[in-house]
């Protein structure tokens, strides 16, 4: 598969996650008090591993490239570059219940699991095409996946996309702060931007 048709399936892949982000992040959540608590976040220095509160160091490094996978690195680092697997570690012990927990520690041990069942290799281990073909097939609930590891494959979605989007890199880099909403034209000449985002990060 050519470098260009590897990036087009990116694109498929993520065009369901900012639609998602509304009702993923809505279940299981536990309160705005908490909010606040998960959004004093902040990345732990390079080298420093984030202490898991809520997944195992196993499941964290998983978590890393999954993040990675679902936001690849291009001009701007990846999700599990910046550290947003250690921000939903975090923000899930703040502001999700315990059923949530377990959702996200299932749906984890289930793309570990079926990656070594499908291609005899853990998730990590495999090359970026397999990796979104495999999440790719998740998402779908193609066999062997359910409709249920599907819903909680696209909770996972939501807040890799609110972790990274939320954080500076996503705020002010991949996105550009917008202080009028819906833009102020003006009279000079400017060549745009692709999107834009607040500088509510972590």
């Amino acid at each position: 598969m050519t470098a260009e048709h590897t990036n087009q399936s990116r694109r498929r892949f993520l065009q369901g996650v900012l639609i998602s982000l509304g009702a993923g992040l809505s279940q299981g959540f536990i309160g705005e008090n908490a909010l606040a608590a998960a959004l004093s976040y902040r990345i732990t220095p390079d080298g420093e591993p984030h202490q898991a509160r809520v997944l195992s160091n196993e499941q964290l490094k998983l978590l890393k490239r999954v993040c990675n996978t679902i936001i690849p690195a291009t001009e701007t680092p990846g999700a599990g570059d910046i550290g947003v697997h250690g921000f939903i570690d975090h923000y899930l012990y703040h502001c999700y219940d315990l059923n949530a927990h377990t959702r996200m520690r299932a749906i984890l041990s289930v793309i570990e699991t079926s990656s070594l069942r499908i291609y005899g290799h853990s998730f990590a281990l495999l090359n970026d095409e397999k990796q979104v073909v495999h999440l790719t097939r998740l998402e779908t609930a193609a066999k062997p996946f359910s409709e249920q590891q599907r819903a909680d494959f696209k909770q996972l979605k939501a807040l890799v996309c609110f972790g990274y989007y939320t954080s500076e890199t996503g705020a002010s880099k991949e996105l550009v702060y917008q202080a009028y909403p819906g833009g102020f034209k003006g009279q000079v000449a400017y060549s745009g931007q692709a999107g834009y985002g607040s500088l509510a990060y972590y």
